[in-house]
């Protein structure tokens, strides 16, 4: 799930909504590699994120397997909450 950062041009600090041509739109300053290495900050705090879902589900089926459904349904949606408070930046 992709996450929902602007843009901001690192000479003159507009945002910037399309970048034609690798420029930015107020200024004209190449921002080709500022906007590479934002979508590659992006790419990793996604696959963080994944890995500690993935890890926190695994480990949350461990733990529940032994609880009755009540107990398992409320472990679950504990989880669920601190994940979307964690990443809530990124949904």
């Amino acid at each position: 799930m992709p996450i929902a950062q602007k843009f901001y041009c690192p000479a003159c600090g507009v945002e910037m909504k399309r970048r034609p041509a690798g420029k930015c739109p107020a200024c004209e300053e190449d921002v080709r590699e500022h906007v590479q290495g934002e979508r590659d900050r992006e790419e990793q705090i996604e696959k963080v994120v994944a890995i500690l879902s993935t890890v926190l589900v695994l480990g949350l089926s461990l733990f529940a397997g032994g609880c009755s459904i009540v107990e398992g349904v409320l472990v679950y949606a504990v989880a669920g909450a601190a994940v979307w408070y964690w990443g809530r930046g990124t949904f």
